[in-house]
C-alpha cells in the first residue's frame, strides 16, 4: 500500500522530510485531542524513527555507488603513475527500532483516523500535511490515449477506436512483425479509424503491432498508447 499522492509525496527523500513534519505537528497535545493515546502516538513517532534511518541509508548507498563507480573508474581507467584512488568507506545499518512491516498501512490507517476524529479540521490537516491537494488537469506530455482495436473477419482490415482525452485528433501507427519500426497509419479528428493493411505475404494472416498517438495541430503531444496486436486475415 502507497499513501495517495494527493498528500504523501512520491521520492523518498521528500516522504522523510513529510514523515518528520508530521511528527514535529503531532505533538502529545494535539494527538491526544485526535483520540491518540500515548502509546500510539509513540508507535507512531517508532515507523518514523526507522523511516528516517531508511532514508538516510539509501542517500548514503547512492553516494556509495556513485563513489565507487568513480573508484572503478579511476582504477581501471587512469595512467600507470597516478595515485591510487581511495576504496569508499560505507558502514550501513538496520534501522534502530525494528518496527515490523506495514509503515504505510499503518500511516494510512492513521491518517484516516485522523480526518474522522471530531476535533480535526482543515488547519489541522494543513499543519500535518494530510489535507488532499485538488489534482490539476494532465499536462499535455502526459497525456496518453487509449486504443481498442475490432479486426474485420476478411480483407485485411481493423478498425481502433481512440479515447483522444479531449484533444482534437490521433494519428495510428503500425508496426510489423520482426520490425522495431512504426510507420504512420494514417490521422482521424473522430473517435475511430478504419486501416486497411498491405499484407506482407498475399493470402496469409498476418500480425502486428497498433498505436495511437494525439495529436494538436500538426503537432503530435503527449505519450503513445500502449500498443495492442491484432491479427488481419485475407
Amino acid at each position: 500500500m502507497i499513501p495517495s499522492q494527493t498528500w504523501f509525496p512520491t521520492s523518498l527523500q521528500d516522504r522523510a522530510a513529510w514523515f518528520q513534519n508530521f511528527m514535529d505537528k503531532f505533538l502529545p497535545a494535539l494527538a491526544t485531542s485526535l483520540g491518540f493515546s500515548a502509546a500510539e502516538r509513540s508507535a507512531i513517532e517508532d515507523d518514523n524513527t526507522d523511516f528516517q534511518a531508511i532514508a538516510a541509508t539509501q542517500l548514503a548507498a547512492d553516494n556509495f555507488m556513485a563513489a565507487l563507480r568513480q573508484f572503478r573508474i579511476s582504477l581501471t581507467e587512469d595512467p600507470v603513475g597516478t595515485p591510487a584512488p581511495v576504496f569508499p568507506p560505507s558502514g550501513f545499518a538496520a534501522p534502530p527500532i525494528g518496527v515490523p512491516a506495514g509503515i504505510f498501512q499503518r500511516l494510512v490507517e492513521n491518517v484516516e483516523r485522523i480526518r474522522a476524529a471530531p476535533a480535526y479540521t482543515d488547519e489541522t490537516g494543513a499543519s500535518l500535511g494530510i489535507l488532499p491537494s485538488k489534482p490539476g488537469p494532465t499536462p499535455e506530455g502526459d497525456l496518453k490515449p487509449s486504443i481498442k482495436t475490432e479486426v474485420a473477419e476478411m480483407g485485411y482490415k481493423f478498425t481502433a477506436k481512440v479515447g483522444r482525452s479531449g484533444q482534437p485528433a490521433f494519428k495510428l501507427q503500425i508496426q510489423r512483425e520482426g520490425s522495431s519500426a512504426w510507420t504512420d497509419a494514417g490521422v482521424s479528428t473522430s473517435s475511430s479509424i478504419e486501416y486497411t493493411v498491405v499484407p506482407t505475404t498475399p493470402g496469409q494472416p498476418e500480425r502486428i503491432l497498433v498505436r495511437a498517438i494525439l495529436f494538436k495541430g500538426s503537432e503530435p503531444i503527449g505519450q503513445p498508447s500502449d500498443p495492442t496486436y491484432v491479427t488481419v486475415n485475407p
